[in-house]
């Protein structure tokens, strides 16, 4: 396999777990946006205490969040700013503590990754945060079938994680070239809340992947960061951009999701002999790769079958 990507290793970003947890599992949520410090639960097979995992003795926080269903309490897990080897590895673990506490997912629930757009750019600058934006948008539009399909679950029909509009196409557009900060900023909040949230780019430099589905398995978990981070490693080396709408070649290679997850790996380097490096991939999300594809392939055969004409 390609050698990690040293550079992927320095991005900042966050995750949020929607989950359904039992009402005696010891952890208490917060109102949204207000969340509580998880710093424990209980273990649900003999009710004893586990510890909840940090980083850089920071703590996630549980929060209420009114779009979760489900017979329990819904509870939105809201990571600190992960970076590193080190930021992958306890993030791992902490989905590891929400399964020992008995969390569940259902079809409400979403796994939302947050990237730091000026720490994968070096810079906070307006328009450079605009042209990244752009080339993003257009690189999740082709890997739109890689991105769902690795959920094995619908999405892309989910008005909380919906496709782009047809109107996203000339929004980004604006929001690259555009000269006026106020301009910039309602293109992107009129991107709406869809596969990539661009409402926060100008305001606070970030980008938020809300495509995935809730899950408590690590495997999932892993591919879906490693996409993200991958992604807009991805954009920020690109130097010609394609048309948003997807060319002969990009059609042909995503005809189905287990096809297109597999252009996406060959197209970040993660398969392939085309990239020196394998983007986004550093720490487990490196040395796991071999066996966390395998999960994300059989989602992917899992979503053909259920969804064989989605239009993406």
């Amino acid at each position: 396999m390609k050698k990690p990507d040293t550079k992927a290793a320095s991005v900042l970003f966050g995750v949020e777990l929607e989950t359904v947890i039992p009402a005696g599992c010891g952890v208490q949520v917060g109102n949204y946006h207000r969340g509580i410090q998880v710093t424990g639960g209980l273990r649900k097979s003999d009710g004893t205490v586990v510890t909840a995992p940090k980083f850089n003795r920071n703590a996630w926080r549980a929060e209420h969040d009114g779009s979760i269903r489900g017979s329990g309490v819904a509870c939105e897990f809201v990571s600190p700013i992960l970076h590193g080897e080190a930021g992958v590895a306890a993030l791992c673990e902490f989905v590891e503590f929400t399964i020992t506490i008995g969390a569940t997912v259902n079809d409400s629930c979403g796994c939302h990754v947050t990237v730091s757009v000026d720490s994968i750019i070096g810079s906070s600058d307006h328009a450079k945060r605009g042209e990244f934006a752009r080339k993003l948008a257009h690189i999740a539009q082709w890997h739109a079938r890689s991105i769902y399909g690795q959920t094995g679950a619908g999405r892309h029909v989910n008005s909380y994680s919906h496709t782009f509009a047809a109107d996203v196409a000339n929004l980004v557009k604006t929001m690259e070239r555009h000269p006026e900060l106020r301009i910039k900023e309602s293109a992107a909040i009129a991107c709406g809340r869809g596969m990539i949230n661009f409402r926060k780019l100008f305001s606070h430099g970030l980008v938020e992947f809300r495509a995935f589905a809730g899950t408590t398995s690590v495997a999932k978990v892993q591919h879906h960061v490693a996409t993200a981070i991958g992604l807009c490693r991805r954009a920020a080396e690109v130097e010609c951009l394609g048309a948003f709408k997807k060319n002969k070649v990009q059609e042909a290679r995503t005809r189905t999701a287990a096809d297109a997850v597999k252009f996406l790996w060959d197209y970040l380097g993660w398969t392939g002999s085309k990239r020196d490096c394998a983007l986004g991939l550093f720490g487990c999300l490196h040395t796991e790769f071999r066996q966390y594809r395998k999960e994300a392939l059989r989602l992917c055969r899992q979503f053909d079958l259920r969804y064989p004409h989605a239009p993406l």
